[in-house]
């Protein structure tokens, strides 16, 4: 195992506590540009995961207290635990998710992807370019997937107590995510590029030169 000076170290250490910081920062400032541009694909995402409704999402409160808002409009007839009836194109609002707790797991991937250490500025660039399929990953599943759960949660309030053989097929991922799947997965992705960026470097280094 590579083994690193404490100097060497410690620009690690700050070079990931800047791009946290900027990270955050950004997240905080900026926050309602960014989701107006991640919206639609959020969008497509619980509608390709659920068929019951249709989900438009919006962002509400003021600054510094920005959540995202799911309204449903359903494709059935809906029935809801206190008795209201959703009818066939009615809409209902559903879901709240905080608007800036939703960008932390892009925020947890450039973490991951510049705070790594490199040993040459072209293994930086070929990390990028293996994130540029990776990163929509990131993007797509964390926002939904909490959404999507919470709405079933307010629909059929018997699943948040069911054991995890019998949980709906909707709520499944919103468990794993609420557990820390959502800060695992782009840990994992992060660590996929790497390794890519890691091996293709192994690689050129090992091929014998072109005569």
């Amino acid at each position: 195992m590579q083994s690193y000076p404490p100097r060497r170290l410690l620009r690690i250490s700050a070079r990931a506590a800047l791009v946290w910081c900027f990270g955050t920062v950004t997240a905080f400032i900026f926050v309602r540009p960014i989701l107006s541009t991640l919206i639609p694909i959020w969008e497509s995402m619980i509608d390709s995961m659920q068929s019951d409704y249709v989900g438009s999402l919006r962002i509400v409160g003021d600054h510094g207290n920005e959540k995202i808002a799911m309204v449903c409009t359903a494709t059935r007839t809906l029935y809801l635990p206190d008795g209201r009836i959703v009818p066939f194109l009615g809409s209902i609002d559903c879901a709240y998710i905080d608007a800036v707790h939703a960008l932390v797991p892009i925020v947890i991937f450039l973490v991951t992807l510049l705070g790594w250490p490199t040993r040459t500025g072209s293994e930086m660039l070929k990390r990028f370019l293996a994130a540029l399929p990776l990163i929509p990953c990131v993007v797509a599943v964390s926002a939904p997937v909490a959404l999507v759960g919470l709405e079933n949660i307010g629909r059929n309030p018997s699943v948040s107590g069911a054991e995890l053989g019998t949980m709906t097929g909707l709520f499944q991922p919103f468990v794993f995510m609420e557990l820390g799947g959502r800060w695992l997965l782009p840990l994992v992705a992060a660590g996929v590029c790497i390794w890519l960026a890691d091996w293709r470097s192994s690689t050129a280094k090992t091929r014998p030169p072109v005569l």
